[in-house]
């Protein structure tokens, strides 16, 4: 007993330190939140023109067209990379088209888009997207005075674009979307021995939600 109250006395600051010691290895350090890849989906509204005056050759007479509206719907995925860096693929329903005013002819052209685009957050609620646009064709018609002519068969079926924007996030979960598209391949329309090409051109806006 008496060595039991010797030792007491003499190393308390001993004990003390040992229960400090097993005090601060109970404590763990919470563990680092890691991003977890995302699901969304998106409507919104195209509208879209098709420039036959940036096809090769160009017409010897300028071809005068209008912007027409079209729908756009589906889902993307996006996969963070960095804290503000993301990867974004897309998998959309797209409409676009035209009206060629000189023969009252108005285009409408319905594709499997496939955007693939870097998604960066300049600001809490907004980033800034780019990045390529592949477009797969999946009908395509041309309605002259009243009649409608399907002419899937004689429009290139790929085209190809780079897009850019703003994504402003209203929450965590629901952002709107706006960006441009420039065609970059030359798409031809028409028989073989009447045959046009044109460069799309696009303005979206859309709603999009994130799961």
């Amino acid at each position: 007993m008496l060595g039991l109250a010797l030792a007491s006395g003499f190393f308390p600051q001993a004990a003390t330190a040992s229960g400090f010691t097993q005090g601060q290895s109970v404590r763990e350090e919470p563990p680092t939140e890691k991003k977890a890849v995302r699901f969304g989906a998106k409507l919104g509204v195209n509208f879209a023109n098709m420039n036959f005056n940036q096809g090769f050759p160009k017409p010897v007479t300028p071809i005068e067209t209008t912007w027409k509206t079209g729908a756009v719907a589906g889902f993307f995925l996006q996969i963070p990379l960095l804290p503000k860096l993301s990867l974004q693929q897309e998998y959309l329903f797209s409409q676009l088209g035209a009206a060629r005013t000189s023969t009252a002819t108005t285009y409408r052209l319905r594709y499997l888009s496939l955007p693939l685009l870097l998604q960066y957050k300049v600001l809490p609620k907004l980033a800034f997207v780019a990045g390529p646009q592949f477009d797969l064709l999946l009908q395509a018609t041309a309605r002259t005075n009243g009649a409608t002519t399907t002419i899937t068969h004689d429009t290139e079926e790929r085209s190809i674009g780079a897009t850019a924007g703003l994504s402003f996030y209203i929450t965590d979960h629901i952002s709107l979307d706006a960006r441009y598209l420039q065609g970059l391949n030359h798409i031809g329309i028409g028989q073989r021995s009447d045959v046009l090409e044109f460069k799309h051109q696009m303005v979206q806006v859309a709603a999009a939600v994130r799961f």
